[in-house]
């Protein structure tokens, strides 16, 4: 210990980390509970449609769905949590912010518009979108952009499972 009480090489933590988790898990959580909703409200309608056989079950869409935000929530709160001076850090929020805008852009087309030829358009750009939040995020915290990766390939997946529903159903 040094004369501190601090462990060496222990950061102490910065005041404000409550409200710092507050503030990452809220548009997350938001953004996860539309979803949700959104796909609820329409499983019959999507339960009718011709999927392909790496299609997931609804229920492992579903827990695959809140690892994910978690994984968001603790990316985003390691940015928020970052110095205020990087010069990188407010656009970096700015594009997670708009990922998850486009995150429920696509389930609303998706499923609330019935539409998967539509959401095409919203998965590609959200895939897009992705993997730059991450590369900024990386760029601000590496282990940030690192939380961020499965979310790249979880949209990577979407758009692709998106295509294949809608070269199937028309």
């Amino acid at each position: 210990m040094s004369p501190s009480g601090v462990r060496s090489g222990h950061r102490p933590s910065r005041p404000g980390l409550v409200r710092d988790a507050a503030l990452a898990v809220a548009p997350v959580a938001a953004a996860t509970i539309l979803q949700f909703g959104i796909a609820a409200a329409n499983l019959r309608w999507y339960a009718g449609l011709l999927k392909p056989t790496f299609s997931p079950a609804p229920w492992l869409a579903a827990t695959a769905s809140l690892a994910l935000a978690a994984l968001l929530a603790a990316g985003f709160l390691r940015v928020l949590r970052s110095p205020d001076y990087l010069p990188d850090r407010p656009g970096a929020i700015r594009v997670f912010l708009v990922g998850l805008a486009l995150d429920v852009a696509w389930s609303w087309l998706f499923f609330a518009g019935r539409h998967p030829t539509a959401a095409l358009a919203a998965a590609a750009a959200l895939a897009v979108v992705a993997a730059y939040a991450a590369w900024r995020f990386a760029v601000v915290d590496r282990r940030a952009g690192l939380l961020l990766t499965p979310w790249v390939a979880a949209t990577g997946f979407a758009f692709l499972l998106d295509l294949s529903i809608a070269l199937r159903n028309g």
